[in-house]
């Protein structure tokens, strides 16, 4: 009954939150032609605007039913964006819900806390503010994919985390960990995935493939500036050309070491949260252009891992949201950029500490477990 009235809680106040908050921002130039090309009924024209979105059609998909409402009310551009951002307000609280689900919570204020920080954190609101929900719904199916991956999921993991990718690409990150977790057959859970992706994909691509492809490569690469919430920032305010060119490329591969050398020191699906904050967080610190709303996959990891480490109140999701605050509202320039190396730094040790205690503590337990 308690799960069920936060779940009443979280939907409400997705739509309240998502019809009173949030900007145009980027909306008019990245995904309001899509959107209201399908919520007016015209899926050629959805699927060939130009410019093509900068993300995948689940989110254009989810969001145009209530744009569509929003439009015959009479609404305008700004209802209707605000309208499509409900149902991915709406998958941050549902996953906090679920989480309070998997890993109960020791005392009953952590379920209003725990929907407070997954759909009302300061980064979620940034996205919303900046014109881009759907980076909330890719980091809930993301977290959602691997938390179910770790609960030997391996269907819904699958079908998750292939939502997550065709929402937003850099979802990629998330499925090493996830087949770290869910075991053996580790490759059914990627191929499912990836399967899906491109099998909800490939009508954009053929109905477009020029704008496809230029999309595309528009997603992989990253601009020459720097943000001070970058560890570029140290070094440069610019980065060559080339350089900027490989950050996101390197970001995802480095997906791939990082894991295999968590599997090596023995992370098992229960050390897998921490693991994938970790790369979400070095996804924030290398990538150039380091928006705010880039930190809510890792928030969201944290809150995961808050939860299943059974603490009285999730302090390292309080602290990363507290740190990232100060970062980009009470500093600037060289004071902000030092401050976030160190805070990030410090939870990236703190991270990859967990993993081996995690690791070890699974090893004892299986020497100390009986015949």
């Amino acid at each position: 009954m308690a799960l069920r009235r936060l779940s009443v809680f979280a939907v409400l106040s997705a739509v309240v939150v998502s019809l009173y908050r949030g900007a145009l921002g980027d909306y008019p130039n990245d995904a309001a032609r899509a959107v209201d090309a399908l919520a007016g009924g015209h899926l050629l024209r959805a699927l060939t605007v130009r410019p093509q979105p900068l993300m995948g059609p689940v989110s254009v998909v989810v969001r145009a039913p209530f744009a569509a409402i929003a439009h015959a009310l009479g609404g305008g551009d700004l209802v209707a964006y605000r309208a499509g951002a409900i149902p991915c307000l709406v998958a941050s609280g549902l996953l906090a819900v679920w989480l309070l689900r998997v890993f109960p919570a020791r005392r009953p204020v952590m379920g209003l806390l725990v929907i407070l920080l997954a759909m009302g954190s300061p980064a979620a609101m940034n996205a919303l503010d900046v014109g881009h929900p759907e980076e909330v719904l890719t980091a809930a199916l993301t977290v959602a994919g691997v938390v179910a991956a770790m609960r030997s999921r391996t269907v819904a993991a699958a079908v998750l985390l292939g939502l997550a990718l065709a929402t937003k690409q850099w979802a990629v990150i998330a499925l090493p960990p996830a087949m770290l977790a869910v075991g053996r057959p580790k490759w059914r859970l990627a191929a499912g995935a990836v399967g899906l992706a491109a099998l909800l994909t490939v009508p954009q691509a053929i109905a477009d493939p020029h704008g496809f492809a230029s999309m595309s490569r528009h997603a992989a690469t990253a601009t020459n500036d720097v943000f001070v919430q970058s560890w570029w920032s140290l070094v440069a305010h610019t980065l060559p050309g080339w350089l900027a060119q490989l950050t996101h490329p390197a970001i995802v591969l480095a997906a791939v070491p990082v894991t295999i050398l968590a599997a090596r020191r023995g992370v098992r699906a229960d050390g897998v949260l921490p693991l994938l904050a970790l790369l979400f967080l070095i996804r924030c610190v290398f990538d150039p252009v380091d928006n705010f709303y880039y930190h809510l996959p890792l928030l969201l990891a944290l809150l995961a891992w808050d939860l299943q480490a059974r603490r009285t109140l999730p302090w390292a999701t309080l602290g990363a949201t507290l740190c990232l605050v100060e970062t980009n509202s009470f500093l600037a320039g060289t004071q902000a950029s030092v401050f976030y190396f160190v805070w990030t730094a410090i939870l990236g040790a703190t991270l990859a500490g967990a993993r081996v205690r995690l690791s070890r503590a699974s090893t004892r337990a299986g020497l100390q477990a009986p015949a």
